[in-house]
């Protein structure tokens, strides 16, 4: 796409820039907030737990995580609560307030990496270990220099859009040394890009459709 070679373009800059072309292209596909997308090259399910302690409401994910989608506690009697998010119209005074009550969380606010549940939990009420479910949504999986050399690894999105991950980290190395194909990568760039997000988006309409009949009206 641009002729380069190993000497002009760099593995070190081109698996740099790939990694960041997985990483816009996902972005855009996680802006779909009915669409959860997780990379296929995860190996595991994008969630995880913290176990509570007795009074504290104030903990800290050390999960790389982009959105929060759920957060849930679980009961003295094993049984997941959703705790919902504080919502805007909500004053943080208040909620802060409230933080110091202890028993079954309810509500959650996230400044940054730290979750500050609206009721401290205690062991009367909540599951202490492992008690603290979130789920989230994650950046890409970093492609390295030893998946490069393996050979095996794929990006973790459909691969009809493979070769966008390539026309994107192509763009760079053009705009500096062959100005005259970077308008069509751009133009394809962005079409491209624009039918990976339909992709996702029309991913969850593939629901069966509910056939109903209007009334008879026999006037």
């Amino acid at each position: 796409m641009c002729d380069a070679d190993a000497t002009s373009y760099p593995a070190t800059t081109i698996l740099r820039r790939t990694n960041s072309a997985i990483e816009t292209l996902v972005g855009k596909i996680q802006e779909i907030s009915a669409f959860p997308f997780d990379d296929e090259n995860f190996g595991n399910i994008a969630e995880g737990t913290i176990t509570l302690e007795e009074g504290i409401s104030k903990y800290t994910i050390t999960d790389r995580f982009r959105h929060i989608l759920e957060i849930k506690v679980k009961d003295i009697n094993g049984y997941w609560n959703i705790v919902e998010p504080v919502s805007q119209e909500e004053d943080g005074s208040i909620v802060e307030t409230e933080e110091a009550r202890t028993g079954l969380p309810d509500k959650y606010r996230i400044v940054g990496r730290t979750i500050y549940l609206r009721v401290a939990p205690v062991a009367a009420s909540v599951t202490l270990t492992a008690g603290l479910l979130f789920k989230y949504t994650r950046t890409s999986y970093q492609i390295t220099s030893t998946d490069v050399t393996a050979g095996t690894l794929v990006p973790g999105i459909d691969t009809a859009y493979h070769i966008t991950i390539a026309k994107m980290t192509a763009l760079p190395y053009c705009k500096l040394y062959k100005k005259d194909r970077v308008a069509q990568l751009e133009k394809d760039i962005l079409i491209e890009t624009k039918d990976c997000v339909n992709f996702y988006t029309n991913r969850l309409k593939n629901k069966p459709t509910i056939i109903t009949s209007n009334p008879i009206s026999f006037r």
